[in-house]
């Protein structure tokens, strides 16, 4: 079985996500006995595991972290690449004071594939082990021309240096994908308890529609330009939402309020057609009107449910 890849389930910041989860999470511990005389499993226990959820999803490493960790590896390279081009200007001037009418001795030394190996840190690392055997063949005549040996012996600690920061490159290159992955998972996890939250506070609340409203996820806050539209669907059926202009750059917000499973789409008709959201209760999803349906201008809501009655709010922003 091929593994799968774990991808972000919410839409909005990482910050953003965080912080409605534990302001939801207060309220829930305001509120908490309604919530267990609902769902019993919503209890004390569960509260604490949120906030656990919470403080993990706050203290992964983020992208630019782990972005800035690898620029930080890639400096190091560079620094110990310009060290080694620093010895090599060197050692070219040592080598040809030492052996000014033999092209094939200075050779020895690299000044004949000096080129290759700066555009390469594994080259390079090659390059002057190579470059260091020739100065210890030659020590004697370097050393006459006003060489040291230290500086011989230098070339072994740059060497070493630059090698050292291309296996850690390399290694972290390898792990990358691991840290962000566990990233994305501690943040899903958050993500998912605070969308049964929210979709137990629909029932809990259920007559009570600010309430209700308390216990919704929004992605981002709303701009002057935002346009809303909200209600309800009935059982099985379709509600047209609303209607607008097609804008292919207009943002679409989509969000279920309720607990029953929802569609949502951009129809030029009064049915279901291009592309279909489906989204769980509690639940949100942004889309934008090019990632639709193109000139469609409908906005169509069905509840799947055969039962019960779904609740939506939608906010584009043009």
């Amino acid at each position: 079985m091929n593994p799968i890849e774990i991808k972000r389930t919410f839409d909005g910041s990482d910050a953003h996500m965080t912080n409605s989860a534990r302001v939801t999470h207060g309220l829930l511990l305001e509120y908490l006995a309604n919530f267990t005389a609902f769902d019993a499993t919503i209890n004390a226990a569960f509260a604490a595991f949120f906030l656990e959820a919470i403080d993990n999803a706050e203290t992964v490493v983020a992208d630019s972290a782990i972005i800035d960790m690898q620029t930080q590896k890639t400096e190091q390279m560079q620094e110990a690449m310009e060290k080694a081009k620093t010895k090599y200007g060197d050692i070219k001037y040592f080598a040809k004071k030492a052996f000014p009418k033999s092209l094939a001795t200075q050779n020895e030394f690299g000044l004949n594939n000096y080129e290759r190996a700066r555009r390469s840190f594994i080259q390079m690392v090659q390059f002057l082990d190579e470059m260091h055997k020739a100065c210890v063949k030659y020590q004697a005549q370097l050393l006459a021309n006003g060489f040291n040996a230290t500086a011989i012996d230098e070339i072994l600690t740059i060497r070493a240096e630059l090698q050292a920061a291309n296996i850690n490159q390399e290694i972290f290159k390898k792990q990358r994908p691991k840290l962000t992955e566990d990233r994305v998972a501690a943040l899903n996890t958050c993500y998912e308890i605070l969308c049964q939250v929210n979709a137990a506070a629909q029932r809990v609340y259920m007559n009570d529609y600010a309430k209700r409203h308390q216990f919704v996820y929004k992605p981002s806050t709303k701009k002057a330009t935002t346009i809303t539209f909200g209600g309800e669907v009935a059982p099985d059926s379709i509600a047209i939402a609303g209607t607008i202009p097609f804008n292919p750059a207009a943002t679409f917000t989509f969000m279920n309020v309720g607990l029953v499973p929802l569609i949502f789409c951009l129809s030029k008709t009064t049915d279901l057609e291009g592309v279909e959201i489906p989204i769980g209760g509690g639940a949100t999803i942004t889309k934008t009107g090019a990632e639709l349906n193109a000139d469609a201008t409908n906005i169509l809501v069905k509840n799947t449910s055969f039962t019960e009655i779904g609740i939506f709010e939608i906010d584009i922003d043009n």
